[in-house]
């Protein structure tokens, strides 16, 4: 996708004229250009604001330099770069084509034939990146470019010198989830070449099979499967050689994965097919290179050099990140990553609803239950869903758009797009909605008006280190890396921000009131307008520490601990109410608190609890499909609990959906029964008055209304293919089906 220069963009950034934008992030811009020569080159900038902090720019200019050093047929070079410049830039060659990612999209897996190539050619291209001494740290299909001459890796913003220590200190682990190493994720071993071994082998899982090695899953469950669990590679033929190989690139132990010679040497007679120029991806090719680039704008004036800023300390000192920081560190853009996850690759146009690969809308009728439209995303996907007041907004990736993502906002009635703005084609597990605003964190998209599109409050522009936000009313408190600041996204500024050495967690919120817990400080409670603490908890046991945290409004809060010790303490003062060691299991990172009506509860792994607010006491326990797929996400990435008309609604098992009543735990009627089809993916969605309730399992959907005997059934309907994201509005519900349709249904 390429859309056009606004009036405060460059013109010219060296030698280079500019054309139109390909990219945004929250790193900086990418822009299509063109050489003297005439040659289509991608510059890539940072933000301006970024490019003071002397750390950053340093770490450009390490990363610019060593890009430079890595030739070879299978890797896209770079041209030139000014790290130096006011607005600090990079130029790559612009090469026609479109990602692996895309090409699997629109035409299914690749043949097994065309995968042994391919892997060949991308372990050729490992083994240029790794003779210059680099670590690409990012290699995933998205920056897996086809073009007529073959496969080209890309994006090499964030490769790192293998010996290059120097700036690891703040920088943190980078990646992306699905195609990490475990020791991206954990404490442990250096990030070697062996790292980008492992990617490999998700990559080749992913064009074999079309579906993620380690599945698709919140990005906690997906780190943790990286580092506990097997891929999932079931669907590579055995006797192809293909599945031992990804097995080997797979390894956990980066000592035991083969080397970039010896994958070479495993697939080289496979190189000699040149597979993209098969149908369909030669059509695919085809229409990529075939669209026109208009001529560079005039400069409306003279360019003129501007001075290089003069270095200054950095504000924040540098420190060693543990296990907790890395891991979302790691997902959330860090160092470079946010600007450079986009592809220098053609997208096909501006999106228009005349492109045959964008998303495109169809019109239904207005009758009780039917279809109002059908949103289908051709080569691309949907990945989430958000119903607001102004319409629903969708993140996903549209067919034309190389590697970064596409937030927008579809009207409620017709499904016609308001706005649209790229961003990371990351899956959004923290986003959400406060009055008109639209926030999304991890380096995603600055805080939005819902209805026009427009930057909601440049103070909360994400920070390329953010770990987490929260909101607390209209304040939104943001951790970076060794900061803690918050945000008026009512008046747009900054409020506080404090410098912390603490790992803080992401919070629980009661109120104003915001409960920080690490593993090695004192759970401690600060004030979200004005960041003052307001008390410590220290009456945690000896040697024990939090594993979750949650709001129990509207004045308390609870912990529970390594050891099982579930703590209820006031909000106000920090007193505790009462304390109790549970006699059950804790699922350490699929651990939820909240309150639901009179009951607290507690959902780990495959049970949920409901326990007395006043004395900690478990009183009732039911199974539980998962944490994920019971209890939403709210701003902040928070789960809380689906309540409708005063009953809990519960997901027992992947098919079996129970009204409950919170206080005992006792089920409201006969639990609505979902047949065949695959189980449930996703929690129920509720209507803003309380009284419809929307869910389904596999394809099997269904309108519910929620009475004092439980729930009664008002219509059903069967999607094309397994939903996996409902929204709802006074309008009716939306399904995701396949991360390939939309559909908008009348209440």
């Amino acid at each position: 996708m390429t859309t056009a220069l606004l009036p405060e963009d460059p013109r010219q950034l060296g030698r280079h004229h500019l054309i139109a934008r390909l990219g945004a992030g929250g790193m900086g811009q990418v822009y299509l250009a063109r050489s003297p020569g005439g040659r289509l080159t991608a510059i890539k900038t940072i933000h301006e604001h970024l490019a003071e902090d002397p750390h950053y720019r340093e770490r450009f200019r390490r990363e610019a330099t060593a890009a430079r050093r890595v030739t070879g047929a299978y890797t896209a070079p770079v041209l030139d770069a000014d790290p130096d410049a006011r607005l600090p830039w990079l130029a790559t060659a612009f090469l026609p084509g479109v990602t692996l990612r895309r090409a699997v999209a629109a035409t299914g897996p690749l043949p097994l034939p065309a995968v042994r190539a391919l892997a060949a050619a991308l372990a050729e291209a490992l083994r240029d990146i790794h003779a210059a001494g680099l670590v690409h740290r990012d290699l995933k299909p998205s920056n897996i470019l086809l073009t007529r001459d073959g496969p080209r890796v890309i994006d090499f913003g964030i490769a790192r010198a293998q010996d290059d220590r120097a700036l690891t200190e703040t920088g943190g682990m980078i990646g992306t989830p699905g195609y990490m190493s475990p020791e991206q994720i954990l404490d442990g071993p250096a990030v070697t070449s062996a790292t980008d071994i492992f990617a490999l082998g998700a990559v080749l899982a992913f064009a074999a099979t079309g579906r993620d090695a380690f599945g698709a899953a919140s990005v906690p469950a997906l780190l943790y499967r990286i580092v506990h669990e097997e891929p999932e590679l079931d669907d590579v033929p055995v006797e192809s050689g293909l599945k031992d190989l990804i097995d080997a690139c797979l390894d956990k132990s980066p000592g035991n994965r083969p080397d970039a010679a010896a994958i070479l040497h495993r697939t080289v007679t496979s190189a000699r097919s040149a597979w993209w120029r098969d149908e369909p991806l030669r059509s695919l090719l085809a229409d990529a290179e075939s669209t026109p680039h208009p001529d560079p704008e005039p400069p409306p004036a003279p360019t003129v050099s501007l001075p290089s800023p003069a270095p200054s300390p950095s504000p924040y000192p540098s420190r060693r990140g543990e296990l907790s920081r890395r891991a979302v560190v790691a997902v959330g853009g860090a160092g470079l990553a946010g600007l450079f996850g986009y592809a220098v690759a053609q997208g096909g146009g501006n999106a228009q609803d005349e492109d045959p690969d964008a998303w495109k809308v169809t019109g239904g009728t207005a009758a009780s239950g039917a279809i109002r439209w059908r949103l289908s995303a051709g080569a691309g996907r949907v990945d989430a869903l958000l119903a607001t007041s102004a319409g629903l907004v969708l993140h996903g990736l549209e067919g034309t758009v190389a590697s970064s993502g596409a937030t927008q906002l579809r009207t409620a009635s017709t499904g016609r797009r308001r706005w649209v703005s790229e961003t990371s084609d990351d899956v959004p597990d923290d986003w959400g909605v406060t009055d008109d605003g639209l926030l999304l964190a991890g380096g995603i998209l600055t805080p939005t008006t819902i209805s026009t599109g427009k930057i909601l409050s440049k103070a909360a522009t994400p920070d390329p280190t953010q770990q987490w936000y929260a909101l607390a009313g209209t304040v939104m408190v943001i951790r970076d890396v060794n900061v803690l600041r918050a945000v008026s996204l009512t008046s747009g500024t900054e409020l506080w921000r404090r410098e912390e050495r603490s790992e803080w967690r992401r919070p629980a919120v009661v109120g104003d009131a915001l409960l920080l817990t690490d593993e090695f400080a004192r759970p401690t409670c600060v004030g979200a307008r004005e960041g003052e603490e307001l008390w410590a908890y220290g009456e945690l046991g000896k040697d024990d520490t939090v594993t979750a945290v949650g709001a129990l409004p509207p004045d308390r809060f609870a912990l529970l601990t390594e050891k099982g010790m579930l703590h209820i303490v006031d909000a106000r003062s920090g007193d505790r109410v009462t304390a109790r060691a549970l006699k059950t299991g804790i699922a350490r990172g699929a651990t939820a608190l909240a309150r639901a009506g009179d009951a607290g509860l507690l959902l780990t792994g495959s049970t949920l609890h409901g326990f007395g607010l006043d004395d900690a006491r478990l009183n009732w326990s039911t199974p539980a499909l998962g944490l994920d797929a019971c209890w939403p996400r709210r701003p902040g990435g928070v789960h809380v609990p689906v309540v409708a008309g005063g009953l809990l609604l519960h997901w027992k098992d992947g098919r079996t959906l129970a009204a409950l009543d919170p206080r005992t735990g006792r089920s409201r009627g006969r639990a609505k029964q979902f047949e065949g089809n695959g189980p449930a993916q996703c929690p129920p969605a509720v209507a803003p008055d309380g009284t419809a309730v929307y869910a389904a399992a596999g394809r099997a959907c269904a309108a519910l209304r929620t009475t004092a005997k439980g729930l009664t059934e008002t219509h059903t309907r069967t999607a094309p293919a397994p939903v996996t994201a409902l929204a709802a509005d006074t309008r009716g519900w939306y399904a995701c089906a396949g991360r390939k349709t939309v559909m908008a249904v009348n209440g």
